[in-house]
């Protein structure tokens, strides 16, 4: 298997565990009426590894790994050319939602139905994303890329290294990601 494509794999499960994260500090926040500073902050960098992470490393290196693939005899092109607009549909919700948060926490009105009703959606526009490239993406990957393929990926995956997004910064939000997933999971522990 591909380092790049490991790389994937291990990054839709690190994004489903900020899912599940998500989704219970969110339940946490909805479910009472007092709001607790310490709930909003994670969130908020939940929102900032939602916001970052996806855009700035793993969407396009699966973009070069489409593009690749749309050059084999593949089943499904439809389900690349969806997941492709996902993409961008996703950092589009992600900014919506940032925005909202950050309303939330400089004391602007928002109502919460509203807030609920996004948020749901932004959880299910990124789960049914995740499980479209799990179940009809990721095995045609398999199947159909070759070594030269994945050499070619490689080389073309240089060319994205963003000056910001270094592998230092790749390591900021991984380490990101397990403290907030850790913090909940200890948290719903002890509840």
């Amino acid at each position: 298997m591909d380092t790049i494509y490991r790389q994937l794999c291990c990054d839709h499960q690190a994004m489903q565990q900020m899912l599940d994260t998500f989704e219970q500090l969110l339940l946490d926040l909805f479910g009472h009426s007092d709001r607790d500073p310490n709930t909003l902050s994670c969130i908020l960098d939940a929102l900032d590894y939602f916001s970052v992470y996806p855009d700035q490393y793993h969407h396009p290196l699966e973009d070069l790994v489409f593009a690749r693939l749309l050059l084999k005899p593949v089943q499904n092109r439809d389900a690349i050319y969806k997941a492709r607009m996902q993409h961008q549909q996703i950092a589009s919700a992600t900014k919506h939602i940032c925005a909202l948060f950050y309303a939330v926490a400089n004391n602007a009105m928002v109502e919460r139905k509203m807030l609920e009703s996004t948020c749901s959606a932004y959880i299910q526009l990124q789960r049914t994303h995740i499980h479209l490239e799990n179940s009809a993406l990721f095995a045609q990957v398999e199947r159909y890329l070759d070594a030269e393929d994945w050499r070619l990926i490689h080389m073309q995956a240089k060319n994205l290294d963003n000056p910001f997004f270094g592998n230092k910064m790749k390591k900021v939000y991984e380490t990101l990601r397990e403290h907030l997933t850790q913090h909940q999971n200890a948290a719903t522990g002890f509840a």
